[in-house]
């Protein structure tokens, strides 16, 4: 009888893993007919792809990291042409296809690396806010009571407050560093998702699969890590794709106001920006506006991704 009770086990599984994979395939068709998303994802899996690279092998893009922009600011640069402002050309390569900022450091190569620093500090922050809140949300949901209540309460009060000035009054409190703003991020960006997770929890957990998950003698957290939590990743994945957009404009926003203290040298989107702002009076316009340029394609990329995930996930084009 047990093994006949392993066997049926096992089959059940695979035939999850199977419906699991169809649906994957299935929402991926969709993505591929829907013109606009499908565009949203190419566009976002290149910059993806690049700061992927970077972090494989930084010489592959040629980027200029920390010692190489420093290599710049003492003369060493590759052209000795390249060590002002310059417009873009062809003349030197394509390391200078989009000219030079301060420094005489090539905008092309210095944009390549900056998507390793933002996109990296946006999936952290994003990632992390989006697992406490996904788990507090799901949790108090699914028991409800005080917990749900009190949870929600503290929820109320993190929506009071816009999000932007709250983490900046809790960076100023631990300490204004590049690691306690990115903390402040976390500490403001999880009510979003436990709020999302909790309204997706309470429509789940009166289904009838989860009546029958209780009658076969299932736990409440196996219920909720193994039934409920698959269920409603698919909506907080569409929130996950449009945050990641916001918060690399946030974060450039306030490396271009000065606000976050890193180093001067750092590749960064916002960090160019405040390379090239000095120079736009005289007409180098390059040094700021192709920064700010491949910033906005990123975010309207994952916007447009976000919104087609929308389209295809909703159940009513899925039928």
């Amino acid at each position: 009888m047990a093994e006949v009770e392993v066997f049926r086990t096992k089959r059940k599984e695979e035939k999850k893993r199977s419906a699991r994979l169809e649906d994957f395939l299935f929402t991926l068709k969709l993505i591929m007919h829907n013109r606009i998303a499908f565009a949203g994802l190419i566009i976002t899996l290149a910059y993806f792809v690049i700061a992927i690279i970077d972090y494989i092998d930084p010489r592959w893009l040629g980027v200029s990291n920390l010692s190489d922009a420093l290599a710049f600011l003492h003369g060493k640069a590759y052209y000795p042409s390249a060590t002002l402002v310059t417009p873009p050309t062809l003349a030197h390569g394509w390391y200078y296809w989009l000219g030079t900022t301060e420094y005489g450091i090539p905008i092309l190569p210095d944009m390549l690396a900056a998507l390793k620093v933002d996109l990296t500090l946006s999936v952290e922050i994003v990632l992390t806010g989006a697992l406490i809140g996904l788990i507090l949300g799901t949790v108090s949901a699914y028991y409800g009571g005080l917990i749900d209540e009190a949870m929600m309460r503290i929820t109320d009060i993190f929506f009071s407050i816009p999000a932007l000035i709250l983490a900046l009054a809790i960076a100023f409190i631990i300490g204004l560093t590049f690691t306690n703003i990115a903390l402040a991020f976390i500490i403001v960006w999880w009510p979003i998702y436990a709020r999302l997770g909790r309204s997706l929890t309470l429509s789940i957990k009166n289904m009838n699969f989860i009546e029958a998950a209780n009658a076969a003698g299932s736990s409440s957290a196996r219920n909720i890590f193994y039934h409920v939590i698959p269920g409603v990743l698919s909506p907080l994945f569409v929130q996950f794709s449009l945050d990641i957009g916001t918060v690399v404009q946030l974060f450039a926003a306030l490396e271009f106001l000065g606000v976050v203290p890193v180093d001067p040298f750092l590749p960064e989107l916002g960090r160019m920006m405040v390379w090239g702002e000095t120079y736009l009076i005289y007409g180098k316009w390059w040094a700021v506006i192709i920064p700010a340029i491949f910033l906005m394609i990123f975010t309207i990329s994952v916007s447009l991704l976000g919104d087609g995930l929308r389209d295809v996930l909703d159940p009513r084009q899925r039928r």
